[in-house]
């Protein structure tokens, strides 16, 4: 076999594994991460995990009665930092960052967690 045939088999093999290389190279910035948020109610439930779904998010799930959000997403496009801001943003306080009261206000009655029982 000639040096050039070697080469382009080479070449050829190198090609091939390059989407598989990209592939794993992506899914390394898949992060699942729990969050504590409160809330009451399925109200609060659609209003958190609307907020938790930011760019880079890719799942989210909230009950109310572990107060627990479970997020995936992409470390390399948001972090745990931004999408708890985006639920305080939205009245809901989570174990990294307080809803200021103005936020908190403005979710309706029967979700003012601070206020009432989780039901």
């Amino acid at each position: 076999m000639k040096i050039g045939s070697k080469i382009l088999i080479i070449f050829i093999f190198i090609l091939a594994l390059l989407p598989a290389i990209k592939a794993q190279e992506k899914n390394n910035h898949i992060v699942t991460d729990t969050l504590g948020v409160s809330g009451v109610c399925n109200m609060c439930k659609e209003r958190i995990e609307n907020a938790a779904t930011i760019k880079g998010v890719k799942k989210v799930e909230w009950t109310a009665e572990s107060q627990q959000l479970i997020v995936v997403y992409r470390d390399d496009k948001v972090t745990i930092d931004e999408i708890a801001q985006s639920i305080a943003e939205a009245g809901h306080d989570n174990e990294l960052i307080i809803s200021t009261d103005a936020q908190y206000e403005k979710v309706h009655d029967c979700c003012k967690y601070r206020e009432i029982d989780p039901h």
